[in-house]
């Protein structure tokens, strides 16, 4: 194999492509599409953004404003905190649409993420969102096949394959030189949107240049070993079809396959191998469990019964009135520590069901490539599961030291002594409320993410090498007539 001759083929493959007046008008229509996407995930990003800013201000202003309470009023009164999307999710809003955003965090109570795009949508949610990871994923594959199963089915049926032989181009150099075109002719797609999205998302302000940029360089290398595999499978299957209407038809079911079936099936395996309970059930085992526990508002509970008698005989009084600090207070403390363990103890099962089922679909990816580039493009984007559990997690940490604080201040600052009538009201100075610290969401970092999909960067370099190995044995084996 000459390195001229090879050249020559993917010049000759990527002009022919390009020549096409109809080639063309497709790229400019898909690229078109895209960059409506990116305005329109701009648009709802900046929006919703302003709106989130909005509300956290409106919840703060009304936190530091709440008059003198007692403070376990002050703890079921609640605290709203909301999860500030990647803007990245400019390109691919992944699992964004589908999760909650909003939780309500109150004492005693761990709520879930509410407010998701997908429960507010109808049911055309189902077949996915209009965005340029969704157009790049799907639509730009299926585009390559139509454009690409004739590159060598053609050319035998028009016995200009034998010619290129007696030129001196092996079968190896020509299968090589129409995927090598092929692919570049598809970079048309994937160039021009990515230096887009990095504006888009340096435009909203909420992530620097150095971060952005390297998720960009992981999410245009997975693309592009996505895209060598499409070229390549296309142009194997025109190889070793024995007409270009066959390579059609077969290209066609590759792509039903693992653009739609595939996906599917993996999801509804992933879901039936490991079920996930429904959130009455789950809310009623958590219950369950904390009533056996303890449970802090019911005075005639064994285990704070016990709590109760230990405190005092240390302290040598007779009720609780008698005590130093308020009871009701530790009482409410003891109480919060229990709920929280036996949550996160629930919470850390029930996210291990969901972490089964990624790592399911993650390893369906040494299956079907398209799983891979999606994970990756997801994490990447900021906008994978991992991303969301970094939420919860954050969450309910505040919630916790929020509980707890309020605790301390009813343990410290309110009397064990029942006010009487027309007495100062048992309350703290509304002063307080402004000492805690308002909830931050912090994003998961590049490295956390990609460490988390390295499943997926695996399976990528997999479907690479597995490429290079069909290239050789059907370049080899090349029928020119």
């Amino acid at each position: 194999m000459t390195t001229s001759t090879l050249k020559l083929i993917i010049r000759k493959t990527r002009q022919d492509l390009m020549r096409g007046k109809q080639n063309l008008l497709i790229s400019f229509t898909i690229i078109l599409f895209c960059m409506l996407s990116i305005g329109i995930g701009f648009t709802k990003y900046t929006e919703t953004n302003a709106q989130v800013q909005e509300y956290r201000r409106q919840v703060r202003d009304q936190w530091e404003h709440r008059p003198a309470k007692h403070p376990h009023r002050m703890a079921h009164y609640g605290y709203l905190v909301f999860r500030m999307a990647h803007p990245l999710s400019i390109f691919d809003n992944g699992l964004d649409d589908y999760l909650g955003n909003v939780i309500f965090l109150e004492a005693h109570k761990q709520n879930s993420a509410n407010l998701s795009e997908a429960g507010s949508s109808g049911i055309l949610v189902r077949f996915g969102t209009f965005s340029s990871a969704f157009i790049l994923q799907c639509i730009v594959p299926l585009i390559l096949l139509f454009l690409g199963f004739g590159l060598i089915a053609r050319e035998r049926e028009d016995a200009t394959l034998k010619i290129l032989s007696t030129q001196g181009a092996s079968g190896t150099t020509i299968v090589k030189g129409k995927i090598l075109g092929l692919w570049q002719f598809s970079l048309l797609f994937l160039l021009p949107v990515l230096p887009v999205v990095l504006v888009a998302a340096l435009m909203s302000g909420m992530s620097g240049i150095a971060d952005v940029s390297v998720r960009l360089l992981t999410i245009l290398s997975g693309y592009l070993i996505y895209y060598f595999f499409i070229s390549t499978v296309t142009v194997l299957v025109s190889a070793v079809s024995r007409s270009s209407s066959l390579a059609l038809v077969g290209l066609i079911g590759s792509w039903l396959l693992l653009v739609i079936f595939l996906p599917k099936g993996i999801q509804f395996a992933a879901q039936n191998l490991y079920p996930v309970p429904s959130r009455i059930a789950f809310e009623t085992a958590l219950e369950k469990d904390i009533l056996k526990a303890g449970d802090s508002h019911n005075p005639d509970d064994p285990h704070f019964k016990k709590i109760k008698d230990s405190l005092l005989a240390r302290y040598k009084v007779n009720a609780t009135s008698e005590l130093p600090f308020n009871y009701s207070g530790f009482v409410m403390k003891e109480g919060e520590k229990i709920s929280s363990q036996i949550y996160i103890r629930h919470q850390k099962a029930l996210e291990e069901t969901f972490r089964k089922q990624q790592r399911f679909s993650e390893i369906s990816a040494f299956f079907d490539p398209m799983m891979a580039v999606k994970n990756l493009s997801m994490a990447a984007s900021g906008t994978d599961y991992f991303s969301y559990t970094g939420f919860q997690k954050q969450a309910e940490e505040y919630r916790y030291r929020m509980a707890q604080k309020l605790n301390e201040l009813q343990i410290e600052k309110i009397s064990n002594i029942k006010p009487e009538k027309g007495g100062r009201p048992a309350i703290v100075d509304a002063g307080n409320w402004k000492k805690f610290p308002d909830f931050k969401y912090q994003q998961a970092s590049f490295r956390e993410s990609i460490t988390e999909q390295w499943i997926s960067v695996a399976a990528l370099v997999f479907w690479l090498a597995v490429c290079v190995g069909m290239i050789e044995t059907t370049g080899r084996n090349l029928k020119l007539i």
